[in-house]
């Protein structure tokens, strides 16, 4: 599906991609959330071309990224009991 590979440039992982999470970047809450977004979508287009289909996959809320691009003690598991 389009928008489901990592938005970072030269990346080129996607949900095909065995054992890597990929997370879709999600819209924002509130203030504090909006401002922390931003930062995070200010890091991606530092070294992406901003070219139509990119701006469409902001526009609605299709941005992606891969667990290679945060540090370990950044990801919580969530474990739920069955």
């Amino acid at each position: 599906m389009p928008g489901e590979n990592c938005a970072v440039f030269g990346c080129g992982s996607c949900r095909r991609t065995k054992g890597l999470a990929i997370w879709k970047l999600p819209s924002a809450k509130n203030d504090a959330h909006a401002k922390w977004r931003e930062e995070w979508l200010g890091e991606i287009k530092k070294t992406r071309e901003m070219d139509h289909n990119f701006r469409e996959l902001i526009k609605y809320d299709r941005v992606f990224t891969c667990e290679k691009h945060f540090a370990p003690e950044d990801i919580e598991i969530c474990k739920y009991d069955t």
